[in-house]
């Protein structure tokens, strides 16, 4: 578990645990009864690369609650989607500023690299892998013929 902040309020902390697979690698995120697919960004990754990722605003539209902060494959940490948020608005605000408009097809810097989640079926035990994953989308299990349920919703 880890304990992360939400923007302008310091004394109300908001507690996740990061889910992980069989091979100790994230694979969801829960805070307070909300589940969702673990969103990994290795520790190293600037900043810019986090806000100009499509994967990650895909993600957030998505509603994951925040993203799982790795490095060498240990999580360090957790960003509340909210602080992500505050950094969006923030930045496209200077970057408007700047004559760099939201939603230029080139944004600066790399894409951040996203991390395909590894999450277990309910109905089968067995882990399914996903480059993305929305609890509003039905799937069908990778390993049969069968709803694919995650573990948490099990």
């Amino acid at each position: 578990m880890t304990d992360a902040r939400e923007p302008g309020d310091p004394d109300r902390g908001t507690t996740f645990t990061v889910l992980v697979d069989e091979d100790g690698a994230p694979a969801g995120l829960v805070r307070a009864g909300e589940a969702g697919q673990a969103c990994v960004v290795a520790m190293d990754t600037p900043i810019t690369d986090v806000l100009g990722s499509a994967d990650l605003l895909h993600a957030l539209v998505a509603g994951v609650p925040g993203l799982v902060i790795v490095q060498e494959g240990r999580v360090t940490g957790v960003v509340t989607a909210e602080a992500i948020k505050a950094e969006i608005v923030g930045s496209a605000s200077s970057g408007l500023l700047s004559g760099r408009q939201l939603g230029d097809a080139q944004p600066p810097g790399r894409r951040a690299e996203v991390v395909t989640s590894r999450i277990r079926c309910a109905e089968c035990g067995n882990t399914n892998t996903f480059r993305r994953f929305s609890q509003a989308r039905r799937y069908t299990c990778q390993y049969g013929d069968h709803d694919f349920v995650p573990y948490w919703n099990g």
